[in-house]
């Protein structure tokens, strides 16, 4: 009897009324392949079986996959990302992938991965205490990569899409308080990067972008400053010998991180003091941009020496700069493009903590008032 081809099917009627079909999807070691259906209706199991004649007309089935995850994420990151998204970017995804996926389905081949799995992966990270953000971290290139898989024909469909990511309650940002602010303004007059620690608070630059700064991004004329790009670390590919990390200069992740800042008089103050008015702005001693490492370590430091709270992070100076010009009634829009946000929604998403302590202090003026 010859084999029956691939997308021949069967179609019959069980006693009770349910209808069934099967259909051949091709043939591996020399044992039919096939795919099981069922309804009460007829055409509604017609088209099911339809709806998979089509894929494997496509070509979308492909039986004999040999990659493993691991092997299939290593050559899509190669292949795929390294020349087209930014190398930081390209570290995160390598990261993410290697810390928390390979350990535990990385051996797993790749057609045979289903989203009960993922989601078990995902629930696993989110029992250890691991954040919503580092869950995404995971999936956006889980789900990126079973996408080329699709097109490549690898697979027939991605297992990321059958699959939620646990979510917790994002931790509010942390602002220093007015007297927390005034604590360390006067305590970072003791360390080499008081300049650059005053100047983060006046602008609400990112550190990596308050790092990246150089002069000519400054008009002193115009009392203004141009945020154009940062500087981040990434991991060393040129030269295995040589360090293993460098950092490089790269532009500003959107269109909106591009933004031109006035200088307040505190800043102007910072830069008329600054010496050599050429290369980066905060520069070591040897001309080369400052060691983010270095700066995080002399803010922790600082913390320690005067007791401020230790869940106060070097950002912590860009939401003190945000808060402290809400407190003094700042236009919302405004605000949000000083601090290089998509949108307002954003800005509204991180500070609303901030706007329902306002709100309630207007309120008072009623009170005041009568």
């Amino acid at each position: 009897m010859p084999k029956r081809t691939n997308g021949e099917g069967t179609i019959y009627q069980d006693k009770n009324g349910l209808w069934r079909g099967e259909l051949t999807l091709g043939y591996e070691n020399g044992k039919r392949i096939k795919r099981k259906f069922s309804s009460m209706r007829l055409d509604e199991l017609q088209k099911k079986m339809n709806e998979e004649r089509v894929r494997l007309n496509r070509n979308i089935i492909t039986q004999n996959s040999d990659f493993t995850l691991k092997e299939w994420l290593e050559f899509w990151l190669q292949t795929y990302k390294l020349n087209s998204v930014k190398p930081r970017t390209y570290d995160y995804y390598e990261y993410a992938l290697e810390s928390y996926v390979y350990p535990y389905i990385g051996d797993i081949r790749l057609d045979k991965l289903k989203s009960i799995q993922i989601q078990q992966l995902y629930n696993g990270m989110n029992a250890r205490g691991l954040s919503t953000s580092t869950i995404k971290s995971v999936h956006i290139p889980l789900n990126q990569a079973f996408e080329q898989a699709i097109n490549n024909e690898l697979v027939y469909k991605n297992p990321c899409r059958g699959t939620s990511i646990p979510k917790k309650e994002a931790r509010k940002s942390r602002a220093l308080t007015v007297g927390e602010q005034q604590i360390f303004e006067e305590a970072c007059t003791q360390t080499t990067f008081h300049d650059f620690f005053i100047f983060l608070l006046n602008t609400g630059l990112r550190c990596g972008e308050g790092i990246a700064l150089a002069w000519d991004d400054i008009d002193m004329q115009a009392k203004t400053l141009t945020v154009n790009k940062n500087i981040t670390t990434i991991v060393n590919r040129d030269d295995a010998s040589s360090a293993k990390h460098v950092r490089i200069v790269q532009t500003t992740k959107t269109e909106s991180g591009r933004r031109e800042i006035p200088l307040s008089k505190e800043c102007f103050r910072v830069l008329s003091r600054r010496p050599n008015r050429h290369g980066f702005v905060f520069a070591s001693r040897v001309g080369t941009p400052l060691g983010h490492r270095n700066v995080t370590r002399a803010f922790d430091n600082l913390l320690e020496a005067t007791d401020l709270p230790s869940d106060l992070t070097i950002h912590s100076l860009r939401h003190s700069f945000a808060t402290r010009l809400l407190e003094r009634g700042a236009n919302i829009k405004a605000l949000s493009e000083l601090l290089g946000h998509k949108s307002i929604q954003i800005t509204l998403d991180i500070y609303g903590h901030a706007f329902k302590e306002l709100r309630a202090e207007t309120i008072s003026l009623l009170d005041s008032a009568t």
